[in-house]
């Protein structure tokens, strides 16, 4: 169905007919069935708070170090302006230092743009970063940038200031954060640079009908509640070598609840940490709780 124009022909297109067929929302569909799609936004959120949470670090460094020399560098330019204001001459000090900002301010982006895409011209997808995202919503994801990623895909696109609508290269799905393209948050999306040009952080529309990708994957969407599926291994990763794990005593009365309360303080969102591991209710959680405290007796028995 095409996007409806305005009756004045300026190229302007209405945002809102387009709604439902935001990258997210259509991401959230394949999810979850129609009548649950608040389910899979909600669901598309906890991703892109995980891929944030798991490049935060590495991108507030590069883009501090890259601040920091472009303000170094008009610094630099208003000392060699004021110096040539008053007739002394500094040009090649100044020139000197002029070059290197700037090619430390160069580097940074650069290795920002290599970490998404690597070397070159983006070909292939790289390995994506999804952080602790559930397992079954990455594949279903990924089934998705894999078919926008298609020569034979139908067309992205996203709305400039002016509402006029631009086309979105497919290579724009290759890189490692394109998880974070699914943000309703727009300083998140614009972490993931284009893969021509520096700066992204429009909103991403597809020209289908979202039942149209559906039946192009032949994925079958969730009509029930959240999924109950748990990250076992991922709670494992974060309790190993822990001091509050290594200090139990696998025979005192309660020990099942104290290392209950320890997944949920190592798993769930914390300032402490960067894990956000979905941790089942009470009943399973102290199911998994009893095989750890078998497996540390059983261990600790073996040494």
């Amino acid at each position: 169905m095409p996007v409806a124009e305005t009756s004045a022909p300026t190229g302007i297109w209405h945002r809102s007919a387009d709604a439902h067929r935001s990258l997210a929302r259509i991401a959230a569909r394949l999810l979850y069935a129609k009548d649950k799609e608040e389910l899979g936004l909600e669901e598309v959120d906890r991703v892109a708070v995980a891929i944030e949470r798991a490049v935060r670090r590495r991108f507030l460094i590069l883009a501090t170090s890259f601040l920091l020399c472009i303000l170094l560098l008009l610094l630099v330019l208003a000392v060699w302006g004021a110096a040539a204001f008053d007739g002394e001459d500094i040009d090649q000090a100044a020139s000197v230092a002029a070059i290197a900002l700037l090619a430390m301010a160069a580097c940074a982006a650069a290795s920002w743009r290599h970490f998404q895409y690597g070397l070159g011209i983006a070909e292939t997808k790289r390995t994506p970063v999804y952080g602790s995202s559930r397992r079954s919503t990455v594949e279903m994801l990924e089934k998705l940038f894999d078919y926008l990623g298609r020569r034979t895909a139908p067309a992205a696109y996203y709305y400039d200031r002016r509402g006029r609508r631009r086309p979105v290269h497919r290579r724009h799905f290759f890189g490692r954060l394109r998880g974070l393209l699914l943000s309703e948050v727009a300083s998140d999306r614009a972490i993931v640079l284009p893969p021509h040009g520096f700066w992204f952080s429009a909103q991403i529309f597809v020209d289908a009908e979202p039942e149209e990708i559906i039946r192009a994957l032949k994925v079958r969407p969730n009509s029930g509640g959240r999924p109950k599926d748990y990250d076992y291994e991922a709670m494992l990763l974060a309790l190993i070598e822990h001091p509050a794990l290594r200090a139990i005593d696998p025979e005192q009365y309660g020990v099942e609840s104290a290392v209950m309360d320890l997944v949920r303080d190592r798993c769930e969102p914390s300032d402490k940490h960067d894990n956000d591991i979905r941790v089942p209710e009470n009943t399973r959680l102290r199911e998994f709780a009893k095989d750890i405290v078998a497996a540390v007796k059983i261990n600790r028995g073996a040494g």
